[in-house]
């Protein structure tokens, strides 16, 4: 029994002194900190450097945060009741109206010969186009499900004989129809059979 008793009486000291000297591992030398806590700020301030300095030193991130979001968030601000294509019109200008007329006036299931970037921006005229309008992809995010054609893909697109329509802009791409039009506008989408 005695044996028993020792036993018991040594776990229970161990148990004592278990709690103290997790204590003193957890407590930094003299600074009454957890050691855990230390090392969480020391990471959030490292990534915090990292990511400044990341956002900063580079063009790409730099526009990205600064420009970008920056001018979004304060158009949010500005008009919280704005749709998005509303939005969409405020910001991209005329490039997003030229996209949404042709949205509007074709057919989902529309194939589209597009404008080339000279048809966009001819040299030695203004263009009222600001941004990459001429960018086929950038296009499609507005236009889908419609399909686009470019003139440099004529002969490789899938697509490019079931051309339904025609985009017109700065006056180009009539002379990509089969027939003449008696009063030709500089901003049009334009059947391909009369």
């Amino acid at each position: 029994m005695k044996t028993t008793k020792n036993t018991g009486n040594k776990n229970k000291a161990q148990v004592k002194q278990t709690p103290t000297k997790q204590a003193k591992k957890a407590v930094s030398s003299g600074s009454g900190f957890p050691l855990w806590l230390v090392k969480n700020i020391c990471a959030v301030l490292a990534a915090w450097f990292f990511l400044s300095e990341s956002i900063n030193g580079q063009h790409g991130y730099k526009w990205a945060y600064h420009i970008l979001m920056k001018s979004n968030m304060a158009i949010i601000r500005e008009y919280p009741h704005l749709t998005l294509e509303q939005k969409n019109a405020m910001k991209l200008g005329s490039d997003y109206a030229y996209l949404q007329f042709m949205k509007n006036a074709t057919p989902e299931d529309a194939v589209i010969l597009y404008p080339s970037r000279e048809d966009f921006f001819p040299k030695g005229v203004e263009s009222p186009f600001k941004q990459d309008v001429s960018n086929k992809l950038w296009a499609l995010r507005v236009l889908y499900p419609r399909k686009l054609v470019t003139p440099s893909e004529m002969e490789t697109s899938r697509y490019a004989k079931d051309i339904t329509h025609v985009a017109i802009v700065n006056g180009k791409g009539y002379e990509r129809l089969g027939y003449n039009v008696k009063a030709p506008v500089a901003y049009a989408v334009v059947p391909v059979k009369r």
